[in-house]
């Protein structure tokens, strides 16, 4: 019977011997290891089998625009909304169309966002176009009887191009709500705008109203 010797220690053994004698190392040849194909790519799309893709990159979708972003980016990179918008309860959806609140806004601005579920953003535009066209029908009415509306006149223009923007602007935001969309006015920067009317309001009701009776006196 034919011999080799062990690859370990070096010591004879039989040719069909599966450990040493000498050593009891084993004699077995290793198991070949499974030949891998490569990925089969399906006839109709041309694309690896969903087996064996690559594992995707870790991502979080926009709760917003549904932008698919990296896990590493705490904002979305279309829209800018906040990774932790994820985890905040949902809010409630619109009521009515697009359509309809967009109407509802140019009868009165508010009334849009009231309707597709945005009541305290709606009271706030109420108002502040409330109060821009009182502050309008007010200077009107101060100047009655009297020589004109005199250098009064650029502040009442500023005011109705403000009533003309409050009104457009109602009626698109009132549209991209109830479709889903983020408004182009945040509520923060709605606050803030009907802050400085009712400071800029104050002023020229002491300007046109208070310095004039006071002189009249």
């Amino acid at each position: 019977m034919s011999e080799r010797r062990c690859p370990t220690c070096g010591a004879l053994v039989f040719a069909d011997a599966d450990w040493c004698g000498q050593c009891y190392a084993s004699l077995r040849a290793p198991a070949a290891e499974p030949v891998r194909h490569a990925p089969v790519a399906t006839a109709t799309e041309g694309r690896v089998a969903p087996e064996e893709e690559e594992e995707a990159e870790p991502a979080w979708p926009c709760p917003v625009c549904g932008n698919r972003n990296p896990i590493e980016l705490n904002l979305c990179a279309v829209c800018g909304t906040s990774f932790a918008r994820l985890f905040q309860d949902a809010e409630p959806g619109p009521r009515v169309s697009p359509r309809t609140a967009a109407v509802w806004s140019m009868a009165l601005p508010g009334l849009g966002h009231w309707k597709s579920g945005r009541p305290l953003d709606g009271i706030v535009w109420m108002a502040i176009s409330l109060w821009t066209v009182g502050t309008v029908v007010l200077m009107l009415l101060s100047r009655t009887g009297s020589s004109g509306l005199g250098p009064t006149i650029p502040l009442l223009v500023l005011f109705v191009a403000a009533i003309v923007v409050l009104w457009v602007t109602s009626a698109l935001d009132a549209h991209r709500i109830a479709s889903g969309v983020r408004p182009l006015v945040t509520s923060r920067a709605l606050l803030w705008g009907s802050v400085a009317l009712v400071i800029l309001s104050v002023v020229l009701l002491a300007t046109l109203v208070v310095v004039p009776a006071s002189r009249a006196r």
